[in-house]
């Protein structure tokens, strides 16, 4: 009676309040859904890390200095050139229609570059050509001043000179005349070949503005269908971070969504196939839809988006929060079917599986905190929600439920359905015997343990960066045209990283650096594949030249008189400007200093590199060293690295750190919530070696199959921790009401309710098989593994352990019994 008085007065509290318990529960999901609502996902490695982070600090005062932008790149292909022209006029007429706010610049060609270099072509050409006209030029006026005055004398030493200074003079000219000509002819993005064109769109929007990316693919893809209309059998296909940055967030809210549906859905059949009482599943589900939403309310006010990590934790909570539920769902309908009405059968309920499912939600709670240990983020974030929303949902079953059953049990709505035939085939499992599941599970825990140890060692970690992103046909489409595009023009003409130094000649100094890392070295052995600043827009030698340009001004000026009318005009044509000058940051043309202009307005302080053919973009592995080699190169004080490969290299660094310290935090939190609700005798002793054996059979399992592992999978470790942790203890909470001896019974009573809870998880992790993000569905398979472990340990190793031991302690009383027995 002890035991009830608590369980009572909440069972009496709930019922007398049921409807304000309801009212106030709809209140909560209505608020809450439409907080809820508002909550982005942000795809980008950065949200998985720190603020700390140096790759993630790096990249914030990236983006406070350097202006946010995209890149579409729109590919034409065509056999025939005039077709793939065709196309690329319609796509021209058709982008310049579209609205700044979508469009910031459109490159179809070099004119720009072209015009600025005829502009100012006499301190583009090179300073042998210069050196070569003055002095061709002087050999010029010097035969023409012994052509008109023979008695004429050079008093100046004479140096050697080429013998032809007329091919000199014929050469510099041609090449005037050729830049003259490039000017009002710029050349398309064509490759050689002639067979792809390019056109590259830059946004005034960053990639990861999916609104607004959506609307230009949007006016894209009408452009390409008209081009392909127009000119059939060229084909446009588009790509970019804008593309693969849609479409990477449109997989992941698709497969949110799926996921959701198809657990709430498959675990609403399971529930009523297993109660038989569509009521009870309704109150049911309605306990865990407030609890589900009140989470992601809070999430919304406490962090304000999801991530790659939390995206999905929809499916999740729904699989794993609805387990107290489903405890007490199914203790209650056993009370009704014993003949138990009203606050009776709640209070029996209640008072019977409150310590199991409160120490699995602790537990479990537990498991999910041991993630805000992590340097990720995301983890933290995923950490924060699961711990917080576990509990939401325990609080749920036990007012929610309670209050909805109590109002339909009023009415006589509420069936207390049949029991469960589950229990009874699995109680077939229970082995007879303890002893001999002893020795079968110790010699199966060393077999796993030893298979466990060396999955961890051989480092399981997935290198394949392709096999995180999102597997669909528009992303295989645009994955195309990217090769396409790099097969045309070569690998890195978009992508790569920014460099930000402090000061103008600093960002000299850096680039000399990167340069000289890759001096005379072939090209499948550099660092880097080009690295480029807005020095390589400037001419060279520029002082130099404007010496030489004086001194052709000067010969031209003084001595024209002594040129025939040709030369002369010729001469005149070729004549340096009198006011050259030196050009600076501010004489280059914004459609060329864009990449390097700050939001400010500041030039030259931003440097672009690509990441070299040494290493692969697509190996983790060489990514982290590749970080690793750029950090090592000590570029100076203030030197801002920004790009998604460090945070990544980060994420993948740490990850190796973080993993064991999460999963020692969860399994030392674990052992104390069962230390204080159990005890360390037996019960506790069994629930947590259940716990450790789940865990280590499932990383036998995974290395068995060959499963590797990525920065998404590092969640299933620590919460199979709880799990291992939450159906034994059911199982043995039941056997401790049962007394000594009752492990079958308990088996057969709340063995059906815990395998249900496994079932419903189990949806849970399968609907992310569907998703499109291989990351995703790989974590899916993971959790499901470790499901399926802990739910053997805690239906076979645990009665089998409770039978075992159970004797012993018979055993051991038996003789003080006798002993008293005699004494009376």
């Amino acid at each position: 009676m002890n035991l009830l008085t608590p369980s009572r007065r909440l069972a009496s509290w709930i019922d007398r309040r049921r409807r304000a318990i309801l009212i106030a529960s709809a209140v909560t999901f209505v608020v809450g859904a439409a907080l809820a609502s508002r909550l982005p996902v942000r795809g980008d490695f950065a949200n998985l890390l720190p603020p700390d982070a140096q790759s993630v600090q790096d990249l914030k005062a990236l983006e406070g200095r350097a202006r946010a932008f995209g890149t579409v790149m729109v590919v034409i292909e065509a056999d025939d050139p005039a077709l793939r022209a065709r196309a690329a006029d319609v796509m021209k007429r058709k982008l310049q229609a579209l609205p700044a706010g979508l469009v910031a610049q459109v490159t179809w060609d070099d004119a720009d570059a072209r015009r600025f270099a005829w502009q100012n072509r006499f301190l583009y050409a090179s300073i042998d050509d210069l050196v070569d006209a003055r002095d061709a030029l002087r050999e010029h006026i010097r035969a023409a001043k012994l052509k008109g005055n023979p008695l004429y004398v050079d008093l100046e030493d004479e140096p050697d000179r080429d013998p032809a200074p007329d091919e000199r003079t014929r050469r510099l000219r041609d090449k005037i005349a050729d830049a003259e000509r490039a000017k009002d002819a710029p050349s398309a993005l064509v490759s050689k070949d002639g067979r792809v064109q390019l056109v590259l769109v830059r946004t005034p929007f960053a990639a990861a503005e999916v609104s607004q990316g959506s609307a230009l693919v949007a006016e894209l893809d009408a452009a390409a269908t008209e081009a392909r209309r127009v000119a059939p059998g060229a084909a446009v296909g588009l790509t970019g971070d804008v593309i693969t940055t849609m479409h990477e967030h449109r997989s992941i809210l698709e497969g949110m969504v799926l996921a959701t549906v198809l657990t709430v859905v498959v675990v609403g059949a399971g529930l009523l196939l297993y109660y038989r009482t569509a009521i009870g599943v309704l109150c049911l589900l309605w306990a865990l839809a407030v609890s589900a939403v009140a989470t992601f309310a809070f999430t919304w006010a406490a962090i304000g988006h999801l991530n790659l990590a939390t995206a999905f934790f929809s499916s999740i909570i729904v699989g794993n929060g609805i387990n107290f539920g489903l405890i007490l769902l199914a203790r209650y309908g056993e009370e009704r079917r014993h003949g138990r009405r009203g606050v009776d059968a709640l209070a029996q309920s209640i008072g019977g599986t409150a310590a199991g499912t409160l120490t699995a939600a602790l537990t479990a709670a537990v498991a999910y905190g041991s993630l805000v240990v992590t340097q990720f983020r995301g983890f933290r974030h995923f950490g924060i929600m699961g711990g917080v929303g576990i509990l939401l949902c325990w609080v749920g079953a036990y007012t929610v439920l309670p209050a909805a059953l109590a109002v339909w049990e009023r009415r006589g709505r509420l069936s207390p359905g049949r029991e469960p035939a589950i229990g009874r085939f699995l109680v077939r499992l229970v082995p007879l015997r303890g002893a001999t599941t002893l020795a079968a599970g110790l010699a199966l825990a060393v077999g796993a343990g030893a298979a466990a140890i060396s999955y961890v060692a051989s480092r399981p970690f997935e290198v394949d960066v392709r096999k995180l992103r999102s597997e669909n046909a528009a992303i295989a489409e645009a994955r195309r045209w990217q090769t396409t595009a790099d097969r045309a023009f070569g690998v890195g003409i978009s992508g790569g990283f920014v460099i930000a130094v402090p000061d103008r000649a600093q960002a000299r100094r850096v680039v000399d650096r990167l340069r000289e890392v890759d001096a005379g070295k072939p090209e499948a052995e550099r660092m880097f594949q080009r690295v480029t600043s807005l020095d390589d827009l400037l001419p060279a030698d520029q002082e130099r030249k404007l010496g030489v340009l004086a001194d052709i001004r000067s010969l031209l000026d003084r001595n024209a008189d002594k040129l025939d009318d040709a030369d002369r005009e010729d001469a005149t044509r070729l004549r340096p400007p009198d006011d050259l000058r030196p050009l600076g940051d501010a004489d280059v043309p914004e459609a060329l200093a864009w990449p390097f202009t700050e939001r400010d307005g500041t030039r030259g302080r931003l440097v672009l590199a690509n990441i070299g053919d040494r290493f692969d973009q697509w190996n983790a592995d060489d990514l982290v060293a590749f970080a690793a080699a750029v950090r090592e190169l000590d570029l100076g004080p203030d030197v801002l690295l920004g790009g998604s490969l460090f945070v990544f290299a980060d994420v993948l660094a740490s990850m190796e750190v973080d993993l064991p310290v999460a999963t020692l935090c969860a399994l030392l939190g674990s052992v104390l919530v069962v230390a204080m609700m159990f005890g360390v005798r037996r019960h506790g002793v069994i629930t947590l070696v259940c716990c450790v054996a789940g865990t280590t059979l499932m990383l036998a399992v995974a290395s068995l199959i060959g499963l590797r592992v990525h920065f998404l999978d590092f969640i299933a470790l620590p919460i199979t921790v709880g799990i291992g942790i939450d159906y034994a203890a059911n199982i043995v909470a039941r056997e401790r009401q049962e007394g000594s001896g009752g492990a079958r019974r308990a088996v057969a009573t709340a063995g059906g309710a815990v395998a249900l809870c496994s079932f419903t998880t189990i949806v849970g992790y399968a609907s992310l098989l569907l998703s499109q993000n291989r990351g995703i569905r790989s974590f899916g398979l993971a959790a499901i593994i470790g499901e399926a472990t802990c739910l053997a340990a805690a239906l076979v190793l645990a009665p089998g352990m409770l039978i075992a031991l159970g004797r012993r302690v018979r055993r051991s009383r038996q003789p003080d019994e006798d002993g008293r027995r005699l004494t009376m």
